[in-house]
């Protein structure tokens, strides 16, 4: 998992200026590779989720989607013709994107039947283990782009896919699994209601952290004055403090409801845009970076596994859903936060998007409710 999003922290916060300084793309060209880039993303992923779940074992497919992305940054590490750039990017890097929904699922089908919420907890340090990667990466990124170019950076992110590959083949076979999704438990909601509802829910809040990110700079440097190391500062300072925040969860005891610490979770989130709407200095924005810390570290680590508390036995499609709603919602995030920024200025994008968490909590509140309502009644016809 490190190995994962190292390669990927090393080359994907470069992408841009490699489509605009490399290839000589025009902003129009960049926008059409990007977004078909995410497109690709989001349908291969889905494809591949539903026939991981009919796997025995899901070992292949992961190989089969670090391989795609080795040999996609094989190929952009030498290719400059923008046709043959495209394509490579929506079959490979577009199979390549599947690598992070697909080792998850492959890890919690390992604990299918662990005790308690051990499940839970090892996928939180997996993926505090992705985010540490994004902490030490781009930084050497940027190194290795001054010193070896795009072509080196590339192969360089190849060379950890490839690792991250025979690193996965190290990992012991367990017995085989069943190939049918299990059953669902008795007094469990049946019918896709509660997942879709949850997963705009997550678009919702995908779409609002995005817009938040993105404008961030801008809002600090143009709004309050403040300079880009300002701005390196807070945002660094997220990501450290998100890492310990993702180990406190698997350190505690035991966890309330995994639903509980969703809504929570959002909650804290329109606080988090309240306070950056409100700050005319530093204090409020290293405040509001503790909050969003804290935020992240709940929604990246235990989204994914509430996905699949609602989804039994469908590991890869529930983390796979869990992945594109983040996908959807930045895909979303950048004509909204444009349009927003230009009509009302960058200060107003946080309001809207304390508006859209917002919507987002009342949104798994109806959902939780129905799952209760739903079990009562289960309880009181076998009753």
């Amino acid at each position: 998992m490190f190995l994962l999003g190292f390669g990927l922290s090393l080359a994907n916060p470069f992408m841009a200026l490699f489509g605009v300084n490399e290839v000589h793309m025009t902003p129009l060209q960049l926008g059409i590779f990007l977004t078909l880039n995410a497109v690709a993303s989001v349908l291969i992923s889905t494809l591949l989720a539903r026939f991981s779940d009919r796997l025995p074992n899901r070992k292949p497919l992961v190989l089969l989607t670090l391989g795609a992305g080795a040999t996609a940054y094989l190929l952009l590490s030498s290719l400059r013709s923008y046709p043959a750039i495209l394509i490579a990017g929506m079959v490979f890097l577009g199979t390549g994107a599947a690598a992070f929904p697909q080792l998850f699922s492959f890890a919690r089908a390992r604990f299918a039947d662990a005790p308690g919420d051990l499940p839970e907890r090892a996928l939180t340090v997996l993926r505090s283990v992705f985010s540490l990667s994004w902490v030490v990466g781009p930084g050497l990124g940027a190194v290795l782009l001054a010193v070896w170019d795009f072509r080196g950076t590339f192969l360089a992110t190849a060379a950890c896919f490839v690792l991250a590959a025979l690193a996965l083949l190290r990992v012991a076979p367990r017995p085989p699994q069943p190939t049918t999704p299990a059953a669902a438990r008795p007094g469990a909601p049946t019918g896709p209601s509660p997942i879709v509802q949850a997963a705009f829910a997550f678009v919702l809040y995908g779409m609002s952290m995005s817009m938040g990110l993105t404008m961030f700079p801008l809002f600090v440097t143009k709004t309050l004055g403040g300079t880009q190391g300002e701005v390196g500062f807070l945002v660094g300072l997220c990501a450290l403090l998100e890492i310990p925040a993702m180990l406190a969860l698997v350190a505690l005891r035991r966890l309330p409801p995994l639903n509980v610490l969703i809504r929570a979770a959002l909650l804290l989130f329109v606080v988090h845009f309240a306070l950056v709407y409100f700050a005319s200095g530093t204090v409020l924005l290293v405040l509001s970076q503790v909050v969003r810390a804290a935020v992240l570290a709940v929604m990246a680590g235990l989204g994914m596994a509430y996905f699949q508390e609602l989804m039994p036995g469908r590991f890869s499609v529930a983390t796979t859903l869990f992945a594109n709603t983040n996908n959807v919602g930045a895909m979303l995030s950048g004509i909204v936060s444009g349009a927003c920024a230009q009509l009302f200025g960058y200060r107003s994008v946080y309001l809207l998007c304390a508006a859209l968490t917002l919507t987002g909590w009342i949104i798994m509140q109806l959902t939780v409710r129905r799952q209760k309502r739903h079990l009562a009644e289960a309880e009181a016809r076998a009753a």
